[in-house]
């Protein structure tokens, strides 16, 4: 989910997310159920780049397919899996720098997969992230 898409729906709620430093608040906590709180949690990260101007389309694009191969590893059910699953099966080193970026991010905290990785992503798992998702275009394009 795009950070400003969270964003505007507390917003809309009259609950506004709000930046102090590297802090986020929600102000109004009262008018948002306990779950939407969660989410705004789980994906922190990203929200705060977002409200600080460091988060672009091109960022979104790279965060957003790494979340659906961390989907498509979980076994969720999404519309993309079964060029996900032609992609890996046909590009080893596609696969391996996958594998590399679970490693990467269990070793950074992660280790609920059911939780979305944004909170656990750093420079290393952006720059690899990065390498995935320009692989996969690549191999997209020549289909």
């Amino acid at each position: 989910m795009h950070p400003k898409q969270i964003i505007e729906d507390f917003k809309s709620m009259g609950s506004p997310l709000v930046l102090d430093g590297d802090e986020l608040y929600i102000d109004n906590p009262e008018n948002i159920y306990p779950e939407l709180e969660e989410l705004a949690k789980s994906f922190k990260a990203r929200i705060v780049a977002f409200l600080k101007g460091n988060y672009s389309d091109q960022d979104h694009a790279v965060k957003q397919t790494m979340d659906k191969v961390i989907n498509f590893y979980r076994g969720i059910d999404q519309a993309m899996n079964e060029k996900i699953n032609d992609w890996l099966n046909n590009d080893a080193a596609g696969t391996a720098a996958v594998m590399q970026l679970m490693i990467d991010l269990n070793n950074n905290g992660w280790d609920k997969v059911t939780e979305p990785i944004c909170n656990y992503e750093n420079d290393v798992t952006d720059k690899l992230s990065k390498e995935i998702f320009d692989r996969a275009m690549s191999y997209f394009r020549g289909q």
